[in-house]
């Protein structure tokens, strides 16, 4: 493949093999070259794909501009092109880059779509994580009681509660008991 560009599969394995290994800066120029190839040829899906893998790179590189700018726009895109469930994780790949950014008010309003559409698809496993990270934001934002809300969700959603996370949902049940009077 000496001196032709790169089929854009190959740079997005090679983005993918990249970050694996803990390689942010070789996973950041695969997945900006996959990008690319993927524009040209005219793949939106695959592009946005890649661009949302670019963005978890950026943030992790400490980069959070650059990742708010790859994954903008692109759960409206998977809106768009009828994938709600690459929607939804796009909308969480894009609160993550919110909060790196210090947006922490569009970072919420960005957890809370992406839980929804994890709820609406039933993948129990995304919302519950989700309405986690959530909660960590709600804690972060000074709303105690929201992120209480939050992580109670999640641990109802959740399946098979170790022992910890059924004392924690107990936890987390008593205050609203009194709430209620």
């Amino acid at each position: 493949m000496t001196g032709s560009p790169a089929l854009p599969l190959d740079e997005e394995h090679l983005g993918l093999s990249r970050y694996r290994a803990g390689d942010l800066a070789g996973a950041i120029r695969h997945f900006t070259q996959a990008r690319i190839a993927y524009e040209s040829a005219g793949d939106e899906r695959k592009s946005c794909e890649v661009c949302n893998s670019l963005s978890v790179a950026l943030v992790q590189a400490g980069r959070p501009a650059e990742a708010l700018a790859a994954v903008d726009g692109t759960p409206q895109r998977f809106d768009e092109l009828g994938d709600p469930s690459s929607a939804a994780k796009a909308y969480g790949n894009l609160a993550s880059a919110q909060e790196a950014c210090g947006d922490l008010a569009a970072a919420e309003a960005s957890f809370r779509l992406a839980a929804d559409k994890f709820a609406e698809l039933e993948d129990r496993q995304n919302h519950n994580f989700t309405m986690k990270a959530l909660s960590q934001l709600q804690l972060r934002r000074g709303q105690p009681l929201q992120a209480a809300l939050s992580l109670q969700a999640a641990l109802e959603d959740q399946p098979d509660l170790g022992l910890r996370d059924r004392w924690l949902l107990r936890l987390l049940k008593v205050p609203f008991r009194f709430l209620r009077g």
